[in-house]
């Protein structure tokens, strides 16, 4: 279950950098600094994007 909700926060993270969120904002809905965000979720583009659907 923990990694679970991992995955689920870096695909928030990663939809909010994608929305044009700053590290400040995010770090504020994490109750963490903006620089621990960054260094925490900084490489977030290497995860992959939940998969579309097809078909």
């Amino acid at each position: 279950m923990p990694e679970l909700a991992e995955q689920l926060v870096r695909a928030a993270v990663w939809a909010d950098r994608q929305a044009g969120a700053s590290w400040a904002q995010i770090g504020a809905g994490l109750g963490i600094s903006a620089e621990a965000a960054r260094g925490r979720f900084g490489r977030v583009r290497s995860v992959a994007a939940p998969a579309a659907r097809v078909g």
